[in-house]
């Protein structure tokens, strides 16, 4: 049940990618501490249900369907958070997809996809965003979900690991460019995370049971991350307890980072 002193009272927010994993992790957590949501994502029943669970708990959100890699979905979601509650105080970027495949198995038309959803997404949320920001007298938060991939590369993923040290770049960036204007910026980095895009990616391999099997011992603390373990981390960077955190690209992977 949301509280009056919630670390998140009263904000709006948006979170994209809010349906399934991290996404829905974090609107759940971002509820509890009171913040007014906007949920989107193109899984419209998973949206929908999310909404009930957090209306039913005493929270408030709505749910949008839109494609992010679409300039128009995402002026329109914002604008959705704009009209229902009057302010955009945090956008969290967090819908993405994967393509475990080497380049040269990689067709034009699956390229454009990882691209649109996660370059492409955040560039256009985030441009509409900023000049809501920064009309606001408290300014903004935008987070985006990168990835460890955006930090360290790994095998088989290459246009996925360009995708996600895209955006790591392009939280810095942002960060410098309106740190002076009252707007933080940071990018949440993901390791091996127990969600519906791990069990897609691992079924894509070769052999999924071995796959699978080295995802727990990949990590230093030799087991895989939960989606509530990055929530908590997404809350922290947009809460005011992070309010003098920008630029930063914070690893949640158990260490994998570190070797």
């Amino acid at each position: 049940m949301p509280t009056a002193d919630g670390r998140l009272a009263g904000k709006a927010a948006v979170i994209t990618g809010a349906a399934s994993g991290i996404g829905r992790a974090s609107a759940l957590r971002f509820a509890r501490e009171g913040a007014r949501l906007v949920l989107a994502d193109t899984q419209g029943a998973a949206g929908e249900a999310l909404v009930r669970e957090i209306e039913q708990a005493g929270g408030t959100a709505r749910f949008v369907c839109v494609d992010v890699g679409r300039r128009a979905d995402n002026e329109r979601m914002l604008g959705l958070c704009v009209e229902r509650y009057g302010s955009l105080d945090i956008l969290f970027c967090n819908a993405g997809v994967n393509l475990p495949k080497e380049l040269t198995g990689s067709a034009d038309d699956e390229i454009d996809r990882v691209l649109d959803v996660n370059v492409k997404g955040p560039l256009y949320a985030a441009r509409h965003a900023i000049p809501i920001m920064v009309r606001q007298a408290a300014g903004g938060v935008i987070l985006f979900t990168a990835s460890k991939t955006g930090l360290v590369a790994q095998t088989d993923s290459p246009v996925y690991c360009a995708s996600k040290g895209a955006v790591v770049l392009l939280a810095k960036a942002l960060a410098l460019d309106y740190a002076a204007r009252g707007i933080r910026v940071n990018a949440l980095c993901p390791g091996i995370i127990d969600t519906p895009m791990l069990h897609q990616f691992a079924d894509a391999m070769p052999d999924p049971a071995a796959a699978w099997a080295a995802y727990s011992t990949a990590q230093p603390l030799g087991r895989l991350g939960t989606p509530e373990e990055c929530a908590e981390a997404a809350l922290w960077l947009v809460s005011p307890e992070a309010s003098f955190v920008t630029g930063v690209a914070l690893p949640v992977d158990g260490g994998f980072t570190a070797m």
